[in-house]
């Protein structure tokens, strides 16, 4: 089986991000290991075969223990490459592009642990974005313009 993106993960997160991206969804609890590729995943192996995508995005923090990954936002503080905000006892929080990201791996997001539950939804839904646009033009995560996510998040009626 494959699809253009791969969510691993079995929480609300997952889903939106599944649904954002219009991909399929796996919990991460049946993975086996990760099959990869250089600076890329190929496929994801469990019991019963393999799925591959395109594009992957972990939710679960399943792919390797150094994508359980720890974003602290921090109240007020605004980024350059900023693809989530949410509003909390009057305070703007907001999470940076770059936060997502996964050393070492060219074709997979992540979705950070630790937000606040309202920013992680957004995170969830910027990310699934994301993860489209990267599984249809084929570049790295690394190399996509930040902008050109905020304008299509814009476009979704995200709120930056």
């Amino acid at each position: 089986m494959t699809c253009d993106v791969l969510v691993i993960g079995h929480d609300l997160h997952a889903l939106v991000a599944t649904m954002t991206a219009g991909g399929c969804l796996l919990p991460g609890r049946e993975i086996r290991r990760v099959v990869r590729r250089g600076r890329s995943i190929s496929a994801i192996a469990l019991d019963g075969g393999e799925i591959g995508a395109r594009f992957f995005v972990n939710a679960s923090a399943r792919l390797s223990s150094a994508d359980a990954r720890i974003f602290e936002p921090i109240a007020d503080r605004e980024y350059i490459d900023t693809i989530a905000v949410t509003a909390a006892s009057g305070r703007r929080y907001a999470l940076p592009y770059r936060a997502a990201l996964v050393p070492g791996i060219d074709n997979a997001l992540i979705i950070p642990r630790n937000l606040p539950p309202a920013l992680a939804l957004a995170a969830a839904h910027a990310i699934g974005t994301a993860a489209a646009l990267l599984a249809r033009t084929g570049q790295p995560a690394q190399q996509l313009d930040s902008a050109t996510l905020r304008e299509r998040l814009r476009a979704d009626g995200a709120r930056l």
